[in-house]
């Protein structure tokens, strides 16, 4: 589902560094999506000072919507990948007509699992302030789905109207963030879940142009034949082990504060992260190019000739030419997003005095941007197992991000706050070099493993 990937790399055809600039201007926004874009939001949108009786609720808004979004990417991980699967099957498989209903069906299921559990944590917790807990549960919703639909933006081959369709969303956020600022914390997600709204339907709009159907909920992708356990396992594990340390540093005493009596945030760990995470576009805008592009039609290649029944030495040589186009992927997402880690690692002490932030962010701040670094070759790999059907190595790659982050967390917080963030860090590092040496050793047997798994 590299339709977009395919798009762009046509704009850079001709046009020179114009042209170039431009794709991975796109590729970046897009490749990002709204999880990053998410997190600009929420920085901007805090700035603005929203209060409410003249009491600053920033910090409360800003915790509401970390929470949103760490919580709904974990939730919305259970269908996520097992969905994607289903979906690019079926298109592979030329029916394409399936999509619509049963993205309809997906979106039902996810609707009804985030609310049942939305409903349950509002009053629980929050029963306090209706109002708040209504606001917190209608967004917990649309995220959900909206990360359940973003996926199909890498299929969408409309990247015009896609990159549009973000600008309108999040100009909208602000705009609103900026009218109700004197609403403060309720204001601030009201701004959120109109710019968020606006995204998710727009996008669903799209989707229905790009793949006609029946609108009308289909749940073909439950069927028992089409359920890879493994998948539900991967998508919940990686969401959760990009977010478990921040979780700890949550609900550490030593390294948090309550907000609003019953969230809780840790200032001095989540505001470097976040500040962090907008430095990987441009590794994400080399991946879009390189894996969804240049790597996938190597890809295509072999495995047409591998069905079409090519000779050995036609195969041979196509898998070559996949394994040089993944190690120029490596190659060049490591090489942007070093240098955009160092332009960055230079900067910090300028950009917190920019920002007015305590100087204090800076030692996190610069091992946060190493994570960024890690991350996207994280994902590089991760990636490149899915389309060679690994999925077990998906899945203990990203079990050991998530246990390897957990442990080694837990022992920064014992350690002392020099080596906060070094258990994000080393656990990506773990992970990201496992996953590697894994999918190493498949490539160099991967005529074998081709063949040997055919059925």
């Amino acid at each position: 589902m590299a339709g977009i990937g395919f798009e762009l790399k046509k704009m850079m055809a001709g046009k020179g560094w114009l042209g170039v600039a431009q794709a991975y201007t796109y590729s970046g926004i897009i490749g990002s999506g709204p999880w990053v874009l998410s997190i600009l939001g929420i920085l901007l949108a805090s700035a603005l000072g929203l209060s409410r009786s003249g009491v600053d609720q920033s910090a409360e808004f800003m915790s509401s919507v970390t929470y949103l979004i760490a919580t709904s990417l974990v939730l919305s991980g259970v269908l996520q990948l097992l969905f994607v699967r289903f979906m690019a099957d079926r298109v592979y498989e030329g029916k394409a007509e399936w999509v619509l209903p049963n993205l309809l069906g997906a979106l039902t299921i996810m609707s009804v699992i985030a609310g049942v559990i939305g409903s349950t944590i509002a009053l629980l917790w929050f029963r306090h302030d209706p109002v708040y807990a209504l606001l917190m549960l209608v967004n917990f919703v649309v995220l959900c789905n909206l990360w359940l639909t973003v996926v199909f933006v890498s299929g969408l081959k409309q990247y015009q109207a896609v990159l549009l369709l973000f600008f309108i969303s999040y100009a909208l956020l602000l705009l609103l963030a900026w009218l109700l600022r004197t609403g403060g914390t309720l204001g601030g997600l009201l701004a959120v879940l109109a710019g968020h709204s606006t995204l998710l339907l727009t996008l669903l709009v799209l989707v229905m142009r790009e793949y006609q159907g029946e609108a009308i909920p289909r749940f073909d992708f439950m069927q028992r034949r089409w359920i890879h356990p493994s998948l539900i396992i991967t998508g919940v594990l990686f969401n959760l082990g990009v977010w478990i340390d921040k979780w700890i540093f949550w609900f550490a005493p030593t390294t948090s504060d309550t907000v609003n009596g019953v969230l809780r945030a840790s200032i001095i760990y989540d505001t470097p992260f976040f500040l962090a995470y907008l430095s990987i576009i441009p590794g994400m805008a080399v991946f879009l190019i390189k894996v969804e592009t240049d790597f996938v039609e190597t890809y295509q290649r072999y495995y047409s000739a591998v069905n079409g029944q090519g000779t050995l030495s036609e195969i041979q040589t196509y898998r070559q030419d996949m394994v040089k186009s993944i190690r120029d992927a490596f190659k060049s997402i490591f090489f942007v997003q070093s240098l955009c880690v160092l332009l960055f690692f230079w900067l910090a002490d300028d950009i917190l005095a920019w920002l007015n932030l305590s100087p204090l962010f800076v030692h996190l701040y610069r091992i946060d941007l190493f994570s960024t670094l890690l991350q996207v070759l994280f994902l590089t790999t991760l990636s490149i197992s899915f389309y060679f059907n690994l999925l077990r190595q998906a899945l203990w790659m990203c079990l050991l991000l998530t246990l390897a982050n957990a442990l080694l967390t837990l022992l920064s917080l014992w350690l002392g706050a020099t080596f906060y963030g070094y258990g994000f860090a080393l656990a990506l590092l773990l992970a990201t070099a496992a996953g590697i040496a894994a999918l190493s050793a498949k490539l160099n047997r991967l005529e074998y493993l081709t063949f040997m798994m055919q059925r």
